[in-house]
């Protein structure tokens, strides 16, 4: 039969499954989620800590006892695992409109025995029975806790301020990266930290379990740069001195808890666990890869290009931007892209291996999302998104002489991008000269206020995501070649026009073709798991195919989008299984002329709001 490929998704709220054909057909899904299938008492995932502690977190048995409930559920459909020939997973973050969640900086605390005990499990038994001695620590934290703000301003200093530890290590400091996470548990709980053999995130948590070998696997690189520990500055890369004695107290110690990180995101880490192949008979040579986070693994399943993007429209927003080019800042996130054969890092050593050169990809969040957008729709438009996209559509710029005048920034809770912004601003200015600009309570046309947030904040990611792109020879300001939109707000028509228009290029969705109905719809599938299974499919051909032992993600899958193109067609995006939805118009070189007035009104409003 022909190989089929797992790929697995811890989130926040549910642990999934995808399983893909050879050509990337998506199978079949399966799911659990924690809140209605387990009897934790988790709400949305998590539990709470003392009011006021700002501590959130999920019990860490909760994976294993939902690992055990999801292979149930495969056995009950049918899956056919023998055929499953190459598995990989993701890791929380915690973001719904990704239709995965963030848990990509979450912690897991090995104990001492956790080796022997991963290596001798009874395959009679569920995993759930055997596991719980293997961890040091009952809890992870979860991407919502806010309970190390004394921890983050110790990182932060070690490091000379924000603007020193993001190009350190590709972030400022977080209260939900891993590094403020274990500094306050060895501090505040040193007897567990003690006790400690290994500390994982949950996409190696999930990999270690997915081979049960006795080992516990290491960190994938592209997940290691959401920890605040992970030197990506230094061209070797590797896990931060200053920071490991910072976190550690001693930075040997924290060092060997950490582990080798894998930096070949498609080599082959361990094979099916003989507790899977006992017991539910899977093919014992079914190979496993390095797991990665969720936002890498959503990346890996729209396969984006250098210079293209993805914008997940939610209550917030989150905006992935793919290049060349390392931009590290401290009001976004930089990450080395999860599916890279990498130059060895320091931990490497000297070892000879064929290598691509360093990618990257960027990660902006805003909180002010929907939750802005759905605000001035209630106050201004009754609650109804047909006139506030009527709005839009009356005073949108129609040619590229049109001049932006008018201008809107909702921050209704303090925002991550612009740092702290807070506040309502409006303004309004002569012949787009924003020196003229004077700020007023509310627009004489109504109608403005739709445009005016919509357009502010689609502004706002086209002046950002031209930061982190690479230069062009033209002197142009670069842009983005083409964005896939996502969450809820990306049904939204008038919204994905004029995001084609403000950021200058297509916007896309991942679509899947029916053959009984012979047309193509939206993509319904889980982002995470399928892009998890992707990085298998990857792997597995270059430990399998003879000459395609280094071939590159893009090479592979590009390849195997191409046979399904044959089969199926495309859906007009000029890719396989991608469809524009939009694509600049006209007016797009009015909002390409009003960058630099919308740079100078944020200014001026960031600095009416101190």
């Amino acid at each position: 039969m022909p190989p089929v490929f797992l790929g697995l998704d811890s989130s926040t709220q549910a642990l999934k499954a995808s399983l893909l054909s050879a050509e990337l057909d998506v199978i079949d899904e399966a799911e659990v989620r924690f809140d209605r299938d387990l009897a934790f008492g988790t709400r949305g995932g998590v539990l709470h800590g003392p009011e006021g502690s700002g501590e959130v977190y999920s019990p860490v048995m909760s994976v294993v006892h939902a690992l055990d409930l999801l292979c149930e559920r495969i056995k009950e459909k049918g899956w056919a695992v023998k055929d499953i020939k190459g598995a990989a997973a993701a890791g929380q973050v915690g973001r719904t409109s990704f239709q995965c969640q963030w848990q990509q900086h979450a912690s897991v605390y090995w104990s001492h025995q956790a080796e022997a005990i991963l290596g001798s499990l009874d395959p009679s038994r569920p995993l759930s029975s055997q596991l719980e001695p293997a961890f040091s620590r009952a809890v992870i934290p979860n991407w919502q806790d806010s309970s190390t703000g004394a921890e983050c301003a110790t990182l932060t200093d070690a490091l000379g301020g924000p603007a020193g530890l993001a190009k350190r290590t590709g972030s400022s400091a977080h209260t939900r990266f891993t590094a403020s996470q274990i500094l306050k548990f060895r501090t505040r709980v040193p007897e567990a930290y003690a006790a400690t053999a290994r500390i994982s995130l949950v996409s190696s948590m999930i990999t270690t379990l997915l081979c049960l070998d006795g080992e516990i696997k290491g960190i994938d690189e592209s997940d290691a740069c959401g920890m605040n520990l992970w030197n990506m500055e230094d061209a070797q890369r590797g896990w931060d001195e200053t920071l490991l004695r910072v976190v550690g107290g001693d930075a040997r110690d924290l060092e060997t808890k950490l582990g080798k990180v894998v930096t070949d995101g498609g080599a082959v880490v361990g094979r099916i666990g003989k507790w899977f192949v006992d017991r539910y008979g899977f093919d014992p040579a079914c190979a496993v890869f390095p797991g990665t986070g969720d936002n890498p693994a959503t990346l890996l399943s729209l396969a984006l290009g250098e210079n293209e993007g993805m914008a997940s429209l939610g209550t917030s927003d989150v905006v992935l931007v793919s290049t060349a080019v390392y931009a590290p800042h401290p009001e976004y996130h930089a990450l080395f892209h999860p599916a890279t054969i990498a130059p060895p890092s320091v931990q490497d050593g000297s070892i000879d291996r064929k290598h691509e050169g360093l990618r990257y990809f960027n990660m902006l969040v805003y909180k002010s999302g929907s939750l802005a957008r759905e605000h001035v729709r209630d106050q201004y438009f009754d609650g109804s998104w047909d006139k506030f996209n009527a709005a839009v559509e009356r005073l949108r710029a129609k040619s590229p002489e049109d001049t932006l005048n008018k201008m809107a920034f909702w921050w209704l809770l303090p925002d991550i991008i612009p740092a702290g912004a807070h506040g309502v601003y409006k303004y309004v200015t002569e012949n787009g000269n924003a020196s003229t600009a004077r700020r007023v309570e509310a627009f004489d046309d109504v109608d403005t206020e739709a445009l005016g947030i919509l357009g502010s904040q689609l502004l706002n990611y086209r002046s950002r995501s031209s930061a982190i792109l690479k230069s062009n020879a033209s002197g142009q300001v670069p842009r983005l070649t083409r964005i896939y939109a996502t969450g809820g707000a990306a049904a939204n028509p008038t919204i994905v026009s004029l995001m084609a228009d403000v950021l200058g290029c297509p916007v896309s969705k991942n679509v899947e073709y029916d053959p009984t109905t012979e047309s193509w719809g939206d993509a319904k599938w889980n982002a995470c798991s399928v892009g998890a299974a992707y990085k298998a499919r990857w792997g597995w051909e270059r430990a399998n195919v003879t000459g395609k032992e280094w071939a590159s993600f893009d090479e592979v899958i590009g390849a195997c989008r191409a046979e399904r193109q044959a089969r199926r067609g495309d859906a007009s995006g000029g890719v396989e299984g991608v469809r524009h939805v939009a694509v600049p118009g006209p007016a797009s070189a009015a909002y390409e002329k009003a960058l630099g007035w919308w740079r100078a009104l944020e200014a001026k409003a960031l600095a009416e709001g101190k």
